[in-house]
């Protein structure tokens, strides 16, 4: 993956300035400590210097870039620039100075001194893109997963069981044909507020618990008239919860698990209790059926709408929130613990 060029011309420029502070420094010391005459030529030489390697550097920050050099070509290219600049910069200081005759061997001098700043250059370079490239690939790996938290999320909004919608729809037509009109439309009425309620409300929001348990109440509605007495409801829901903010089609999958694995496996069927309530500084809910328990518990346990929910508490609350499957001798119970989040709409 390239690496964004300007971030790395920044780079480049604090690192010189670093640098410039440091010679700054140093210069400023011999004239406290050693007593030597300040000269403005002295500054302006370093001043020069530092100009000309930032523009050296960022030339092969640039070639660097764009054509992938590996650690040991990049060294490489950055002693053969040390080795061109440094004569430079001797053959100047030179000039500047007039203190010494010229002669070739000088060129060369304190090579080793002047060269480190480049190799420390070189080496800060190789450490900060491998962190820019380490973060890129760390920020792209967030994406995916994100992405396909959201493909699951999606998933779970559209995974309306087409069997329920039929048998549904089924049902309606049947109760007309009895002429049980007002039947049939008390039926389409909650068919259709718990379809719009599960395609209006992405699975990543966040909705009342109020609004969760209307969707609840119109989708059991629903199923009692498959199942009649075989399905029984206990709602155990303070009023002062209603109000908390839960992810949206958080409750519904374990409802809909009770009714497959408990309600649907048993002859006389079974009851579901949902509860609601605060406790230890938590709001507490839950979802329990008196079905077969342990012998169900591969079905309850594995799907993928719990799966979903532990993401899905995670995504909103951290480790705030927590969800507890417990398989009963006699029944299966999921209990979610979350932190208080209130509605401002009552």
């Amino acid at each position: 993956m390239p690496l964004d060029l300007p971030r790395l011309i920044r780079f480049n420029l604090w690192f010189w300035c670093c640098v410039a502070l440091f010679e700054i420094t140093n210069l400023l010391l011999e004239v406290l400590v050693w007593k030597e005459k300040f000269e403005l030529k002295y500054l302006l030489l370093s001043f020069g210097s530092l100009a000309v390697q930032l523009a050296l550097t960022s030339a092969l920050l640039t070639l660097a870039q764009r054509w992938q050099l590996s650690a040991l070509r990049l060294f490489l290219a950055t002693a053969l620039l040390a080795l061109c600049y440094i004569p430079l910069f001797n053959y100047a200081s030179m000039l500047l100075w007039q203190k010494y005759d010229f002669h070739l061997n000088l060129l060369l001098g304190q090579l080793d001194t002047h060269a480190l700043a480049f190799f420390v250059w070189a080496a800060a370079f190789l450490s900060f893109s491998r962190y820019c490239l380490q973060q890129a690939q760390a920020q792209e790996s967030h994406r995916l997963a994100q992405n396909i938290q959201q493909l699951e999320l999606q998933a779970l909004r559209h995974q309306l069981n087409p069997h329920f919608t039929f048998n549904a729809l089924n049902s309606v037509c049947a109760l007309l044909e009895a002429e049980r009109f007002e039947d049939a439309e008390l039926m389409s009425e909650q068919l259709s507020t718990f379809l719009r309620y599960s395609l209006s409300h992405s699975p990543d929001s966040l909705v009342r618990l109020a609004d969760e348990l209307s969707a609840i109440e119109a989708y059991l509605t629903l199923q009692k008239t498959r199942f009649g007495d075989k399905l029984r409801v206990n709602w155990q829901i303070d009023e002062q919860v209603k109000q908390q903010l839960v992810p949206a089609l958080l409750l519904q999958p374990l409802v809909e698990n009770a009714i497959k694995y408990a309600v649907a496996a048993q002859q006389n069927g079974a009851t579901i209790t949902i509860s609601g309530g605060q406790c230890d500084g938590l709001v507490q809910l839950s979802v329990q059926d008196d079905g077969p328990g342990a012998q169900s518990a591969a079905g309850h346990g594995t799907g993928v709408g719990l799966r979903n929910i532990r993401d899905r508490l995670y995504q909103h609350f951290g480790e705030q929130a927590r969800l507890v499957v417990q398989s009963l001798p006699a029944g299966f119970s999921v209990a979610i613990a979350l932190p208080p989040q209130q509605s401002s709409v009552l």
